[in-house]
């Protein structure tokens, strides 16, 4: 990783408090994965933004807590948009989210897979090796550049950076700064019947352990806001100040390194975006699917395209699926799009669907609007914050209802073709300037 120039240690004490994005957890996830989940995508888009906006006054700089040091380094941007870019996972063999957790606590499956990935494997090596030959240069390099009243904020998944939050408190007492932590949902905590039991505990304990050295925290809706309350209340914990910052719209076209020319696309298609896990409920829309293929036979009706990575606890749908050939070709996974191709994926839509059965969120809603889209969705959580008056809603529970909405966009063109009207003449995106500065503010910080 390539560390900021050395220009920057023209910034005197006097200086203005900044605003330091604690990256590690996105760097880590893409060593072993190339396509982002929504707690990659939203940190990146909000990391794109603050550079464009504050990069070049520095009140925006980003640091990572070495996994492998447990050091602080002071990171350019540019390394991390090329992990982005260019993930080291690309090459990994991993075919589920959760499968590299699974892979390092059962040692007695790393030889063979190893053996058959020496290249992937040996380029982890390599990450960890560099960091530990320059950790004393690189970590001086921090301490040269961060001050008593800068905020280390973090925005994705730092429960998996092990005791995270110590080296958090420690850099606290040690530098005279503060911490805040974004919150996207407590789905692991409320749903537990949703999650792999070891990613329950795992969160659980992080969230018990950052809440108390946070010194304002952040959550991506009033839904997680007011499921924080409640828990908090009901722990006997004692919150910080809450503040809610919703993310911005649409997928950044900025970066064009990303485009990998178009994709094949069926003809017509109704789309779902998600990590394919169960509280997606994407079960709900294959019991859909196979009720409109009965009432109207294959030619009317369209492919069912779900777009996203295997999660887990969805090993009984994938074989439900292959058994039945994906109803016969009439339902179609495409887990590695890149983000022009899922550019174009919503842009050739009829229109888009959100089953989800709990979100603290709901970032494909958002994306599907930005796109001039359509879109009907579960009522449930905090999805009708992102989708408001503009979207068709149903219970995800009443398969009846969901059949109904979705039978009605694709027999009633002329209703769908108003909602589209109504859509584009009303939609005002969020923009992630927006969220930014609203974040900033949030940390305390001028504008």
């Amino acid at each position: 990783m390539s560390e900021p120039a050395a220009a920057d240690d023209r910034v005197g004490s006097n200086r203005p408090p900044v605003v330091w994005f604690e990256v590690e957890d996105f760097l880590r996830y893409f060593d072993h994965f190339r396509n982002p989940t929504g707690l990659q995508r939203v940190p990146f888009e909000i990391y794109l933004e603050a550079e464009r906006l504050y990069g070049q006054t520095g009140r925006v700089r980003f640091c990572r807590l070495s996994a492998y040091t447990k050091q602080f380094r002071a990171i350019d941007f540019d390394a991390i948009s090329s992990q982005y870019l260019h993930p080291p996972g690309a090459g990994a063999p991993w075919r589920t989210i959760w499968a590299p957790a699974k892979f390092w606590n059962e040692y007695s499956s790393m030889l063979p897979v190893i053996a058959r990935h020496p290249r992937f494997f040996f380029s982890i090596l390599r990450a960890a090796v560099r960091d530990l030959i320059g950790t004393r240069l690189h970590r001086y390099h921090f301490e040269r550049l961060v001050r008593r009243g800068d905020i280390i904020v973090s925005l994705g998944a730092a429960w998996g950076v092990p005791h995270y939050t110590r080296h958090i408190a420690e850099a606290k007492r040690r530098y005279g700064i503060k911490f805040s932590l974004l919150i996207h949902d407590l789905i692991p905590i409320e749903y537990e019947s949703f999650v792999e039991q070891r990613h329950v505990v795992q969160f659980r304990n992080w969230l018990q352990e950052a809440i108390p050295i946070a010194d304002v925290v952040l959550t991506v809706s009033k839904h997680s806001r007011d499921a924080l309350l409640k828990l908090a209340m009901n722990a006997g914990w004692s919150l910080p100040r809450v503040e809610v910052v919703a993310p911005g719209s649409g997928l950044n076209n900025r970066l064009s390194a990303v485009s990998q020319g178009t994709i094949s696309l069926p003809q017509r298609y109704v789309l779902f975006v998600s990590t394919i896990e169960i509280r997606k409920n994407h079960r709900l829309l294959v019991r859909v699917w196979r009720r409109l293929l009965e009432r109207h036979g294959a030619d009317a009706v369209p492919t069912l395209i779900f777009a996203g990575q295997i999660g887990w606890m969805v090993d009984d749908l994938l074989a439900d699926l292959t058994a039945s050939d994906y109803l016969g070709g009439k339902i179609v996974l495409l887990s590695s799009l890149s983000d022009a191709g899922l550019r174009q994926a919503y842009r050739s839509s009829l229109f888009t669907v959100f089953p989800s059965l709990c979100e603290g969120w709901g970032l494909p809603i958002a994306e599907s609007l930005m796109h001039g889209k359509f879109c009907v969705a579960s009522n449930r959580t905090s999805i009708p914050e992102v989708g408001g008056e503009l979207i068709d809603y149903f219970d995800p529970s009443n398969e009846d209802d969901a059949l109904a909405k979705i039978e009605r966009l694709l027999l009633d063109p002329g209703y769908l073709s108003a909602r589209e009207v109504r859509l584009r003449t009303e939609y005002r995106p969020r923009t992630w300037a927006d969220c930014v500065q609203d974040l900033v503010g949030a940390c305390g910080l001028a504008r």
